[in-house]
């Protein structure tokens, strides 16, 4: 981060960094959420389902590894979670060296991908506003602004930011006004008191759209107010969203709450040493685990996260479990 992003960040709560993926990265992504597209269609409404956090209603595919849910505010969404088992073309998000260095800026290590979906957003769905204010301290925004132990090296420097949550939202394709972008209320990621404005985001003052073009990349703390504006299009608003957080926190999908993202045993095999240390031993521990046969929670939805993994262990010791 320069000078300007750091400024721009602390005073709004998010950047926009132009050109964030390559034409080539971005071109592989959209050709890959184009072809899962249909799938994720065809199957959301199918079981195998289970219940994520705040009662969400999850499918989980069992051949590509992932799991998806709808809502129909407005108009469809469809939201794929774990969307990087379904095809190694994703596999350039995963310790993606550009993004990454964002991240070291505004959270510290180690890290885990503490969720990872596809958003599919057709004519007439909104994201409805939400966060900002004295919300869940996960979502803090936190501005240091001096010398810090680093956990990585073990060693005093100077850090700006100590975010527990760092959002990316990656452009596949350009998103113009009229295509539903994401929007937000600048500075109310220092707000003191919740918004009195209700959830639709067209009609709270000082809502602001993000247009952005393919390969861009919009990086914010989850403690800012959100939201996306319509889609007017009938083209769908196609983008990938991606948390990053230190490893000892769990996962803020529903999918997973408080847990761990789930990854395949074919999808772990395909990373190197750096993309595999981007998942907990909570979320290793549970590979493979295969969902309840007529439903039910999938057991790698339900893995402890990584501050509870040494009590599971000693308790499964104890009870020859």
């Amino acid at each position: 981060m320069d000078q300007i992003e750091r400024y721009c960040f602390d005073l709004n709560g998010y950047i926009v960094v132009k050109n964030m993926l390559s034409p080539q990265e971005t071109a592989q992504l959209l050709k890959a959420a184009d072809r899962m597209e249909s799938h994720v269609k065809e199957n959301v409404d199918k079981e195998p389902f289970f219940t994520g956090e705040f009662g969400i209603r999850y499918h989980h595919d069992h051949a590509l590894g992932y799991n998806s849910y709808k809502n129909e505010a407005g108009g469809l969404q469809l939201i794929v979670d774990d969307f990087f088992n379904a095809s190694s073309d994703y596999d350039i998000l995963i310790n993606h060296a550009k993004t990454m260095q964002y991240v070291t800026e505004l959270a510290m290590g180690p890290y885990n991908i503490s969720s990872a979906e596809l958003r599919y957003r057709y004519k007439g769905n909104i994201t409805p506003s939400h966060m900002g204010g004295p919300i869940d301290p996960r979502n803090r925004y936190e501005f240091l602004g001096k010398s810090t132990l680093d956990p990585l090296t073990g060693s005093k420097k100077h850090r700006d930011f100590n975010l527990l949550t760092v959002r990316v939202i990656y452009a596949l394709h350009d998103v113009p006004m009229d295509n539903g972008p994401f929007c937000v209320v600048p500075g109310t990621h220092k707000a003191n008191f919740f918004s009195p404005y209700g959830h639709d985001p067209s009609l709270e003052p000082g809502m602001i759209g993000l247009p952005i073009s393919a390969g861009d990349a919009i990086f914010f703390t989850e403690n800012l107010r959100h939201g996306g504006l319509p889609n007017l299009l009938d083209t769908p608003r196609k983008t990938i969203h991606m948390m990053y957080s230190p490893s000892w926190t769990g996962s803020q999908s529903p999918a997973h709450w408080n847990r761990s993202v789930y990854i395949t045993e074919k999808t772990y095999a395909r990373y190197g040493a750096a993309q595999k240390a981007l998942f907990s031993q909570a979320t290793l521990d549970h590979l493979g685990h295969a969902l309840k046969s007529g439903g039910g929670d999938p057991a790698p939805q339900r893995a402890p996260n990584a501050v509870a993994r040494v009590s599971a262990r000693i308790l499964r010791k104890l009870f020859g479990g």
